[in-house]
């Protein structure tokens, strides 16, 4: 047997034994439950069929981690890690929740496909989709990834940053370029970020995708800091230059209807004041097709 084969063999054994650990230690904690919470080393090996010393040496690396906590008793019980994941997820889940009706109310009124996206490094990650009423529309999806800098739901959850930490994600200062139209520079993202806080609405003019244009607003956590964002987007043919800055107050006003219902009093500092009073109805909106759109939501 070559040399190459055996450290082949060798790393599929490594690889096999990290999963084989990973399933293990995932699978002592689903033994928690409401009616258990407390669980002993003998349970771990009965219940995983190993050896007592093999489970000591799996809980004390989930402990060693924050996972679990071990008693006086020799016993252990979830420790503060696992309730910092499931206050993020919960947090996740709430967003979606309470925000889900001002985006589908934003659809009704324009027609056009609404997103909500959240943060992840340098790429704005879609959590929920309403589709448009437009026969012609953009279709999307929940879990799609695009590039923030050039996304206008990413741009205005870029604008929710400090400057030093957009630096910090982008610590070449040069950007992934898609279009003619894209932001390549670092300088230039400092510059449109700068621009959304003025105005409390981000813009893509065909910057992720040729013929497409988006509009969004950013959506405050409860503390009073952007950690979302709301956009409608639609095929530049429809979506004109004018309508976009139409488009943009409607934008505006239904991200801020879904951050008070968040319980967010006003905007962060150096955002503008809070809108006043929904916009009208778009000139080129039939209000009988809104309100079927409503409707049906």
């Amino acid at each position: 047997m070559s040399e190459a084969t055996r450290s082949a063999r060798s790393a599929d054994r490594e690889s096999g034994a990290v999963i084989t650990a990973l399933r293990r230690g995932l699978a002592i904690l689903d033994m928690f439950s409401e009616d258990r919470s407390v669980v002993g080393l003998v349970e771990i090996a009965d219940e995983l069929g190993i050896h007592r010393s093999s489970a000591s040496r799996l809980a004390a690396t989930l402990a060693g981690s924050g996972y679990l906590v071990a008693t006086s008793a020799g016993t252990y019980v979830l420790g503060p890690r696992v309730g910092v994941l499931g206050s993020l997820a919960g947090a996740r889940q709430d967003l979606t929740g309470v925000v889900t009706p001002y985006l589908r109310d934003l659809v009704a009124v324009s027609g056009e496909t609404g997103h909500l996206a959240v943060l992840d490094g340098t790429t704005a990650k879609t959590v929920q989709v309403v589709d448009g009423w437009h026969t012609v529309r953009m279709h999307s999806w929940v879990g799609k990834r695009s590039p923030a800098h050039c996304s206008s739901m990413g741009k205005a959850l870029l604008a929710g940053l400090a400057d030093d930490e957009v630096d910090r994600r982008y610590p070449d200062g040069e950007l992934a370029r898609l279009t003619d139209r894209t932001i390549v520079t670092t300088g230039d993202l400092h510059d449109e970020l700068h621009r959304i806080r003025r105005t409390g609405t981000a813009l893509d003019n065909e910057e992720l995708e040729p013929g497409l244009r988006c509009v969004a607003a950013p959506v405050y956590s409860p503390a009073g800091i952007v950690d979302a964002s709301i956009s409608i987007s639609g095929p530049a043919q429809r979506v004109s230059r004018r309508r976009m800055d139409v488009l943009a107050k409607l934008v505006r006003w239904h991200a801020w209807r879904a951050s008070t219902a968040r319980g967010v009093l006003m905007p962060s500092p150096g955002w503008p004041a809070a809108p006043d009073e929904e916009p009208p109805l778009p000139e080129w909106v039939d209000p009988s097709g809104v309100a079927r759109a409503r409707s049906s939501a």
